[in-house]
């Protein structure tokens, strides 16, 4: 064999390796980016039938037209689980119906892997909080995350305590 059919084997098979390679961790960063949370859950509450259940984390409250069902901050106490008859709501949280809705085309543009052209507000926007509206479970009225009442609502389960005087924390449904 010549050296130069060698080397053209040589070089061939390292540019063969490499491409391999190449397309290997390519393959293995396009799932990690889009398997980091895939999976990953978060509480929400059907208002009309008075229960949690387990869905999406990307899900956009309120799930669907169905404006009774929303996202739920669950609140569980250190030591005890996720046991259900130990949960606490402390409050819920929908979007107002624009803003969900520009949500909902960002969404569905990620989705389809096509570039978004609308601005999504920062969540520390006076835009993002005048359209995250949140309440205690029963109530009637939405208070926009921007306002006093609201503020108020989302920081007093901080003070709960668990039967035997366990801290608060926040729960997470459970993968399966």
């Amino acid at each position: 064999m010549t050296q130069r059919l060698k080397t053209f084997l040589i070089t061939g098979g390292v540019a063969v390796l490499t491409a391999l390679a190449v397309v290997f961790v390519a393959g293995k960063v396009r799932h990690f980016r889009s398997d980091g949370e895939a999976g990953a859950r978060v509480w929400f509450y059907d208002q009309n039938a008075k229960r949690l259940y387990p869905a999406p984390r990307d899900l956009i409250p309120p799930d669907g037209d169905n404006d009774n069902r929303v996202r739920a901050v669950v609140i569980g106490f250190q030591g005890m689980g996720n046991e259900a008859s130990t949960l606490r709501i402390a409050y819920l949280e929908k979007y107002g119906p624009a803003f969900k809705e520009l949500l909902e085309r960002a969404q569905a543009a990620h989705a389809a892997k096509r570039p978004f052209g609308e601005k999504i507000p920062p969540q520390n926007s006076p835009d993002f909080q005048d359209n995250t509206l949140v309440k205690r479970p029963g109530e009637a009225s939405w208070h926009a995350v921007s306002t006093e009442a609201a503020r108020q609502i989302m920081a007093e389960w901080r003070e709960w305590r668990g039967p035997a005087g366990q801290r608060p924390i926040i729960s997470v449904p459970s993968i399966h």
